[in-house]
C-alpha cells in the first residue's frame, strides 16, 4: 500500500507533463471561412503539387533572373527615356502616391472602375518599353545591317550576342527546334495584338545568308545548322531584377488574390506595377509560357527564397516598364508541354481581377470572332519576310490558342460579376 501511494506524485507528473508536451506540439486550428478553395474559372487539370496551395479571389486566406541584359554598353537598346501611352495633365492629380498604410481609405479611392478595370488615368500613365514608332525602326535596321562580330551571351551556350555594323548590338537565339524560334516571334507579335508593349521586338535571320557574311568564319563554333531560322532580339541594357507582388510569392505556400496590394495603398508606382503584373500573367496564360513567374514558382519546392532572387526573364527599366525577356517557351512549346505547367498558370490567371480595357476589348474580339490564331497570323505575314520559312501555328496549335483566349476571357467576365 505504501509503495502504491508512493508512486502516485510520480504519476501526477508524467500526466501534466505529458499533457504540455502535446499542447505544445499541436498544429494551429484553421478556422473553416479560412480554408483555401481552389478556383472555379479556370478549371485546373490535376491535382497542384504536394509543396505549393493556392488561395483564390473569392475566398483569400487571412493572414536571380537571368541577367544577361543588365551589363551596361552604349550600343545596348536604352530604356531610359521609355515613356507613357500618353501624357495628360490630370495624371498628376489622379495618380499620386497614396498616403501611409494605415490611413483609412473607401472604395473611391481605389483607381478602379466597374471594379475590375484600372482607371483610364492609370491606363494613360503607363510605361511603353518599345513604342510602334521604335519598334519598326528597330527592326528594319537588324534587318538591314550586317553582323560583324559574335561572342557568347544571352542564355544558352548556342546564343549569341552580335554586334550589328549600325553600331548596335542584338541577342541571336538558336532554338533546340524550330517552335522555340517560332515561339519567341509569335509571341512578340501576340503581345501587339493585345497592346501590351514590354516583349521586345523580333526578326528572323538564316544562318548563311548575306548578313552574316563578316563573320562567316565563325558560324562553324557556334553549332549552328546551314540555312537554320534564328531570331534576333535587341540587347536592352541598364535593366534591373524585378521581385513578384506579395501577394504572389507564394511566401507560405499559397498564391493571394493581386487585389489584395490595392489594400497597401501602394502609390502611383505600386499601381503601375500591379497593371503591368495583371498584363504580364494574361500573356503567359495565353502563350502557356513556363519560363518566368511559373519556373519560380515550381522552384519553390527546392529553394524557398527564389522569389526574393527576382522573377525569370524579367526585367524592369529606368522608366518602371517591365521588359519580358527570352519568349521562346510560349506558344507551340508551351502548348506541347501544357499538361505539365497549366497547374501554375492557371492558378496565377485566377488570381488576377485587375485589366486594362484595351486588353480585354482585344480578348473580346479575338474570343467573339474565333480569329485568334487568323489575325495573329496575317500580322505575322505582313511584317516578318521570312515567316513563311518558319511557318504558322498548326491547326491543332491554333485550337489551343483560341480555346486559351475564351478561357481568358470567361474569366474576366466572372470577375466582373463578383466585383462589379
Amino acid at each position: 500500500m505504501r509503495a502504491a501511494l508512493a508512486l502516485i506524485p510520480s504519476v501526477l507528473l508524467l500526466l501534466v507533463g505529458g499533457l504540455l508536451w502535446s499542447k505544445r506540439g499541436a498544429p494551429p486550428t484553421v478556422h473553416p471561412s479560412h480554408r483555401v478553395r481552389r478556383a472555379q474559372t479556370p478549371r485546373t487539370d490535376g491535382d497542384l503539387p504536394a509543396h505549393i496551395s493556392f488561395a483564390t479571389e473569392d475566398h483569400p486566406p487571412t493572414g536571380t533572373s537571368r541577367t544577361e541584359h543588365n551589363i551596361a554598353a552604349k550600343t545596348g537598346y536604352d530604356l531610359s527615356t521609355a515613356t507613357a501611352r500618353t501624357k495628360h495633365p490630370a495624371e498628376d492629380t489622379a495618380l499620386t502616391e497614396g498616403p501611409g498604410p494605415h490611413t483609412n481609405t473607401s472604395r473611391t479611392d481605389v483607381p478602379l472602375e466597374q471594379g475590375i478595370f484600372w482607371s483610364q488615368a492609370l491606363e494613360r500613365a503607363l510605361p511603353e518599353a518599345f513604342p510602334e514608332q521604335e519598334v519598326q525602326r528597330w527592326q528594319e535596321s537588324a534587318r538591314s545591317a550586317r553582323v560583324v562580330s559574335l561572342e557568347r551571351g544571352c542564355g544558352r551556350s548556342v546564343n549569341r550576342l552580335a554586334t550589328l555594323s549600325d553600331g548596335s548590338r542584338a541577342c541571336v537565339r538558336y532554338g533546340i527546334n524550330p517552335e522555340q524560334i517560332q515561339g519567341e516571334a509569335l509571341s512578340f507579335y501576340l503581345s501587339r495584338l493585345l497592346g501590351l508593349r514590354g516583349v521586345p521586338p523580333c526578326v528572323l535571320s538564316k544562318v548563311g545568308s548575306a548578313q552574316w557574311g563578316p563573320v562567316q568564319s565563325e558560324l562553324g563554333a557556334t553549332g549552328w545548322a546551314q540555312g537554320a531560322l534564328l531570331s534576333l532580339t535587341p540587347w536592352v541594357h541598364n535593366l534591373s531584377a524585378v521581385l513578384p507582388p506579395r501577394s504572389l510569392r507564394a511566401e507560405d505556400g499559397r498564391l493571394r488574390p493581386l487585389r489584395e496590394e490595392l489594400t497597401q495603398r501602394p502609390g502611383r508606382t505600386g499601381l503601375l506595377d500591379l497593371a503591368q503584373w495583371g498584363e504580364l500573367i494574361l500573356f503567359d496564360y495565353l502563350t502557356a509560357n513556363f519560363d518566368r513567374l511559373v519556373s519560380n514558382l515550381f522552384s519553390l519546392q527546392w529553394d524557398r527564397r527564389i522569389m526574393l532572387r527576382g522573377t525569370s526573364n524579367l526585367q524592369r527599366a529606368p522608366g518602371g516598364a517591365l521588359v519580358l525577356l527570352d519568349n521562346e517557351a510560349g506558344l507551340a512549346h508551351g502548348y506541347r508541354l501544357r499538361d505539365t505547367w497549366d497547374k501554375y498558370n492557371e492558378q496565377l490567371l485566377g488570381a488576377v481581377c485587375l485589366f486594362r480595357r484595351g486588353a480585354v476589348r482585344a480578348l473580346r474580339e479575338l474570343h467573339a470572332g474565333r480569329s485568334a490564331a487568323r489575325e495573329l497570323h496575317a500580322l505575322y505575314g505582313r511584317a516578318e519576310p521570312l515567316s513563311a520559312e518558319l511557318g504558322p501555328l498548326s491547326e491543332a496549335q491554333a485550337q489551343i490558342l483560341q480555346e486559351r483566349v475564351g478561357r481568358a476571357y470567361g474569366h474576366v467576365m466572372s470577375c466582373q460579376d463578383r466585383y462589379s
